[in-house]
């Protein structure tokens, strides 16, 4: 692979050697002359990733079964990171999760839920339940004609009313479905109303705002949001027979990217596959691929169509690939090599295996990633899906590989009973509860900013630009941990 001129320019740009393949721990990042008095001075750690999808913070939850469904998805885009919601739930529950973030946060819902007068409390309760709302529009033939609120039916018994015995319907606050947000916020100072329906001329519902979402937008100014200012998620799908159809249901409710999810990217399977969807959803499909670990398989997953690579084989905390198969390349010298081919053709670098700490997030960055993905970071967690279970004197969270036999056993037995069981190549172990993911983020946007401060950068394009490595002995590893403490 390194007889890629590009590679070859791209490792002696870094400092990185090309006959040996290396991982975090075999470099560390040289301190440069800077002239940033604080990290603090440091505001611009912005990352696009690819078309229409630009993070604050420059990192993605992992899409694992014990990772990232919609609870993780929100709390990540609201600090300006991106969940990729997993591919081994249905497609309707996919469908789902990717509405749950929309819906979380937004300016103007385009599509708010509705319900006619004539539908019972027990109808209008289950869809408020479903979605996890607390009030509905309510219309006729597409018109306002009133509101139903948890305060209009808190009280009731019966279930079997109409929704028009119970609506608020006289003096409803509206406006112009043009309206701005600066108006928006005044009308609501204004009214100490919770809802502002949204009408053209002739009264025809156009869309929503609500008091929270005005008041969110300002509790999270760097979240990542779409061009209609809902929060932006992700979605995987599998390499199957399904996938394109996967793709456009998915691509229905307006999720803001795609992840082609297989170990094996570089494959004939996968390329096909790729340009099958392209040339079925055309520029619309923003497409991430992988994963991958040779600049070769990173050029031709993008010649195929994909918009953003994802760089990692066998480093993953519960990837036991490399132990079975005997197969990756460590991910420093990965990324830096399949980032030397994607700047070529502006395409972004997902690097996705094997980041433990802050250290190695950083790495990762300084060797041309434009974000690092990472389920080990995240698990334990608050925002990961399953319960909180106590032993040992503690809390823990499970957290497990795609590939291990206890994830095979379990989608055997209850989604896929006509598969086998093949060689595991993942692992389950439990992770100490760790709170709530807002931490971790920011512990982690902390540790970039002082590493570019080092650098001397204010901005990741910068980072990428300057940052250079140096090898480093297992004794200069150790030297680097806190020592001597006793």
């Amino acid at each position: 692979m390194f007889n890629n001129p590009l590679v070859k320019k791209y490792f002696q740009q870094k400092n990185l050697p090309q006959d040996i393949g290396l991982t975090f721990e075999d470099v560390v990042i040289i301190d440069q002359y800077s002239k940033i008095a604080s990290r603090k001075d440091i505001n611009n750690i912005q990352a696009r990733i690819a078309e229409g999808i630009v993070l604050s913070a420059p990192f993605v939850s992992a899409n694992m079964d014990t990772i990232t469904e919609s609870q993780m998805a929100i709390a990540l885009a609201r600090l300006g990171g991106m969940g990729v919601i997993h591919q081994f739930l249905p497609i309707s529950r996919r469908v789902a999760e990717v509405k749950k973030v929309k819906r979380a946060d937004n300016f103007i819902i385009s599509h708010p839920l509705t319900i006619t007068e004539d539908k019972t409390l027990k109808h209008a309760k289950a869809l408020m339940e479903q979605y996890q709302v607390y009030g509905l529009l309510v219309t006729r033939k597409e018109k306002l004609v009133g509101i139903l609120s948890h305060r209009d039916y808190y009280l009731e018994t019966d279930d079997h009313k109409k929704v028009k015995e119970l609506m608020t319907s006289k003096n409803l606050v509206t406006a112009p479905h043009t309206i701005s947000f600066a108006k928006a916020k005044q009308i609501f100072n204004r009214t100490k109303k919770e809802k502002l329906p949204l009408v053209d001329s002739h009264g025809q519902l156009k869309g929503l705002i609500c008091a929270k979402d005005v008041l969110k937008r300002s509790q999270y100014p760097d979240a990542f949001r779409d061009q209609y200012g809902r929060l932006g998620v992700a979605a995987a799908v599998g390499i199957g027979k399904e996938m394109i159809k996967e793709i456009g249901e998915l691509l229905q409710v307006e999720v803001d990217g795609i992840v082609i999810d297989t170990a094996r990217g570089n494959c004939q399977r996968l390329e096909n596959k790729i340009k099958e969807a392209r040339k079925k959803y055309g520029k619309k499909l923003v497409l991430m691929a992988g994963n991958i670990d040779t600049p070769e398989a990173c050029e031709r997953l993008i010649k195929a169509g994909a918009n953003c690579v994802k760089v990692g084989i066998g480093g993953g905390a519960a990837c036991k690939t490399r132990v079975g198969t005997g197969v990756g390349i460590p991910q420093i010298t990965a990324v830096a090599a399949c980032t030397a081919v994607a700047k070529k053709y502006n395409v972004g670098v997902i690097a996705d295996s094997g980041v433990k700490s802050g250290a190695d997030f950083c790495k990762a960055l300084a060797a041309g990633a434009n974000a690092v993905m990472s389920g080990s970071l995240c698990a334990g967690t608050k925002e990961t899906p399953g319960e909180i279970f106590y032993e040992d004197g503690r809390e823990w969270k499970l957290f497990r590989g795609s590939a291990s036999l206890e994830f095979q056993v379990s989608r055997v037995d209850r989604q896929n009973p006509e598969e086998n069981v093949r060689t595991p190549e993942g692992v389950t172990k439990r992770i100490p509860y760790k709170g709530s993911i807002t931490t971790v983020v920011k512990e982690l946007m902390g540790y970039l900013r002082s590493s570019m401060s080092y650098v001397g950068v204010t901005n990741l394009d910068e980072f990428h630009q300057q940052a250079v490595f140096m090898r480093q002995t297992i004794a200069g590893l150790n030297e680097g941990k806190p020592h001597d403490t006793n």
